[in-house]
């Protein structure tokens, strides 16, 4: 039953992709990196639960990542991923997906307070040809802050 759903998501990510990189063809070639994918994402901020509040700055080093989000927002506060490249946080909200080459360079903001699920996948088979020349040097906390709520 999940790989029903998620071999529908990565059917859609596929044509999404596909037409965002103007690589049809390529972007059917698209598979999974390994039987571990998807995988869940669990940052929870709860009494008497281990927290997990976000995930350092990385890149994924695959050909492109999609993330699905599974929770409400409302579930939690704080979250989202941030881009440095684009320098905005990107805020998805349940049931929507985001797809970004594996090569740029992000971070799960922190959560303060509940919990974010995300379903994540790392594919391969199609590179997008688009290279991150961000610099930790230009970071500055205040970007983290530029949020975009996707609806």
């Amino acid at each position: 039953m999940v790989s029903n759903y998620t071999d529908n998501i990565l059917h859609d990510v596929k044509k999404i992709v596909g037409v965002i990189f103007g690589m049809r063809r390529e972007a059917m070639r698209l598979r999974p990196r390994s039987w571990k994918e998807p995988h869940l994402l669990l940052y929870q901020v709860l009494d008497g639960k281990p927290h997990h509040t976000g995930i350092e700055m990385h890149y994924d080093g695959c050909d492109v990542t999609w993330q699905a989000m599974l929770t409400r927002q409302d579930e939690y506060e704080g979250g989202g991923t941030y881009f440095r490249s684009l320098r905005k946080t990107i805020r998805l909200k349940q049931g929507q997906v985001l797809v970004h080459p594996g090569e740029l360079y992000h971070k799960g903001i922190d959560i303060t307070y509940g919990v974010r699920c995300l379903l994540i996948c790392f594919t391969d088979g199609m590179n997008p040809k688009i290279l991150d020349d961000s610099r930790q040097e230009d970071d500055d906390p205040k970007y983290e802050t530029n949020v975009l709520v996707c609806g």
